[in-house]
This record gives structure tokens, sequence and C-alpha cells, in this order.
């Protein structure tokens, strides 16, 4: 049976138990191996587990659409790379993306990326409006 890489781009572990009761926990910034019967399992008992990738991510893109998890396979990940490139669009564009995102923990990768960017006071000023318990710019 072919195996597929499932991705936990987040900070933080998830675990889950399969069907045929084992558990599996996938670490921060790691990958498990499983079955299609596996992944359709827990898309049916857990649906936001995979829903627009936001918390798990299929390697297999074809497969994530398939599935329906995903509009298309061309659709970019929200991964490191995905996210500096949208935070390097003009404030506007940024601003109507960010407006999009109303996970704390999606909302919190945006801020990590952010920190280590150089990004503009514009920029900025709309982080701290959509995460006010970060700090972004420095009060004098």
């Amino acid at each position: 049976m072919e195996k597929f890489k499932v991705y936990n781009p987040r900070k933080f572990a998830i675990g889950m138990i399969l069907q045929n009761g084992l558990e599996c926990t996938i670490q921060p910034h790691s990958f498990a191996l499983l079955s299609q019967d596996d992944i359709e399992y827990l898309a049916s008992i857990a649906p936001a587990l995979f829903e627009g990738e936001k918390l798990l991510r299929l390697e297999d893109r074809a497969l994530s659409a398939q599935l329906g998890f995903i509009d298309s396979d061309t659709q970019p990940a929200l991964d490191t790379a995905e996210i500096r490139r949208c935070l390097s669009q003009r404030v506007p564009q940024v601003k109507a993306w960010l407006d999009g995102i109303q996970e704390p923990f999606l909302l919190d990768a945006v801020c990590d990326v952010a920190a280590e960017m150089d990004l503009p006071a514009s920029k900025l000023q709309l982080l701290q409006e959509r995460m006010p318990d970060r700090e972004f710019l420095t009060r004098d």
C-alpha cells in the first residue's frame, strides 16, 4: 500500500489515533508516512486537520486536491516561502491577505516570518493591528 508524506509545518505537535488504533504524533516541522486510507479516515473524523492545509499538509498536491483539502493542486502551501512572498506584496494586498487569516496559529506563523524580515513601518503597523499581543513596533 502506497504511503504519503503528511507534514506538520506548525510549532506544535499534532497527535492522532489511526483507524487501526495506533497512535501517531507528528512533531513540529516534521512528517509521518500515512496510507491514503488513514488520511481519509482522519479527514472524516477531524476535517479541520487537513482543511485548507492549515494544520497538516500532504506532500502529494494532486491527492490533496482530489480529497478536497485544497481547491487545486497548483494552490501554494502556506509555508515560510509563501508567507514571505505574501508579506513582500504592496500594503493593500498584504492587508487583504491578513484579513483572510483567522486562525491564531497561522497568525503566529506569519509573526515569526515577519520578525525575520526587514519590513517597512506600514506593514508592521498592519501586523500590529491584527496581532496586538505581539510587539512589532517599539513605542517611544
